[in-house]
C-alpha cells in the first residue's frame, strides 16, 4: 500500500470529520481508480456549457429558444439529452423540473472545477456564493465563446483530486440516505442538495458504472 493512497484515505477522512461525518475507510481498493475511463475534457467542456445553458434558461424561459438555437450552431445539439431537449423546446413550465434545471449550475460549476478554469474547491456547506457565480461566468460566458477553440483546449486538473472529490461527496451522500433509514440527529454542516448535484456531476466525469449517459447517472452507493 503507497504512502499516496495512505495520504488520500486520511485527507478524505479528515475532510469529512470537519463537517461532521466520522467515517472510515476501511477497504483501501475503494480509493484505486482508472483515469482512462473518465469522460475527455472535451465532454466535460460540453456537459458543463448545456448544464450552464440549462440553469440560465430556467431562470430566463423566454430565452429557451434562442438558447436551442445557439446549442445548435455550435455543434453542441448531440450531447443534448432528451429530457434537455424537452425543455429547451417546450414552454414546460413544471416547477419542480425548473427547479432542477437551476440546480445545474452548481453541476456547472463542479465541471468548471475539474477543469482548472476553477482553482479553488467549492465548500460543500452552502450554494455557490454571488461571487463564485461572477467568477464563473466571466470564465464561462454564455453566447459570447468561441466555442470549438475552448472546448479543444480544455484540459482535467490532477485527476486523483476530482476522483477524491467524488469520494466525499460519495460518501455525504451515503451519510444522508442512511438517516433516512435510521433516523438520528444529523451532526454534519454539509449542504445535502449541493453534495448529491456535486456527487451525480463527478460520477458522470468518471463513468460510474460504465453510464455516461447524463440523464442515467446514478447515484447508488
Amino acid at each position: 500500500m503507497t504512502t499516496d493512497t495512505l495520504d488520500r484515505k486520511k485527507r478524505i477522512e479528515d475532510r469529512l470529520a470537519s463537517h461532521g461525518i466520522q467515517h472510515h475507510i476501511t477497504y483501501l481498493p475503494y480509493l484505486d481508480f482508472d483515469a482512462k475511463s473518465f469522460a475527455t475534457p472535451y465532454e466535460a467542456g460540453c456537459r458543463m456549457i448545456i448544464l450552464y445553458a440549462g440553469a440560465f434558461a430556467a431562470s430566463e424561459p423566454d430565452e429557451r429558444e434562442l438558447i436551442a438555437d445557439w446549442l445548435k450552431e455550435e455543434n453542441l445539439w448531440s450531447h443534448v439529452t432528451e429530457n434537455e431537449i424537452e425543455f429547451f423546446e417546450s414552454k414546460m413550465v413544471d416547477e419542480r423540473k425548473i427547479m432542477d434545471f437551476s440546480w445545474q449550475i452548481e453541476c456547472a460549476y463542479i465541471l468548471a472545477w475539474t477543469l482548472n478554469l476553477i482553482k479553488d474547491t467549492p465548500t460543500p456547506t452552502g450554494a455557490l456564493t454571488d461571487e463564485q457565480l461572477d467568477d464563473f461566468i466571466e470564465i464561462v460566458p454564455l453566447f459570447e465563446l468561441e466555442l470549438e477553440d475552448f472546448l479543444t483546449n480544455l484540459s482535467y486538473r490532477d485527476t486523483k483530486e476530482i476522483y477524491d472529490e467524488n469520494l466525499f461527496h460519495e460518501l455525504a451522500t451515503s451519510y444522508f440516505r442512511d438517516l433516512m433509514f435510521i433516523p438520528s440527529k444529523d451532526t454534519s454542516n454539509i449542504d445535502r442538495d449541493v453534495s448529491y448535484f456535486r456527487h451525480k456531476t463527478l460520477n458522470w466525469v468518471r463513468r460510474f458504472m460504465d453510464i455516461d449517459y447524463w440523464d442515467e447517472t446514478n447515484t447508488s452507493t
